[in-house]
């Protein structure tokens, strides 16, 4: 068996050339489910209808004031991080040094999209 401090200490230097390529995105077909749920986000973003920077422009107002205030907290909670999680995704799609698709970007719609489902399991609270 081989030391785990044995494998490191003998691995060879990476040029800044090499670290510059692993460090970057690898372009890929996404599948065409997060394509259109992308697609359904950036639209509703172009027009206006959804704003990252007023993160309540995400929720259907009506169903978000029917709730109690034990889901308006558990709804407040994950729209933080869906908030933040949609800046990320928009940054690295209208990046000019990523890919319009990739696996790093499906894998940011999947988390996007379960924890939206969390709490759409239970109401129905999002625009999108």
């Amino acid at each position: 068996m081989v030391d785990f401090s044995q494998t490191i200490a003998s691995q060879k230097e990476l040029s800044p050339e090499q670290q510059k390529h692993l460090g970057q995105s690898t372009a890929a077909k996404m599948d065409n489910e997060h394509e259109q749920f992308l697609k359904v986000i950036l639209h509703l973003i172009d027009t206006k209808e959804i704003d990252v920077l007023h993160p309540e422009s995400l929720l259907k107002k009506e169903t978000y004031d029917t709730l109690s205030e034990e889901w308006k907290s558990k709804v407040d909670l994950a729209l933080v991080n869906i908030v933040n999680l949609l800046s990320h995704i928009i940054d690295f799609r209208v990046s000019t040094h990523t890919p319009d698709e990739s696996p790093e970007l499906q894998s940011m719609i999947d988390h996007l999209w379960q924890m939206k489902q969390r709490i759409e399991e239970h109401y129905d609270v999002f625009k999108f």
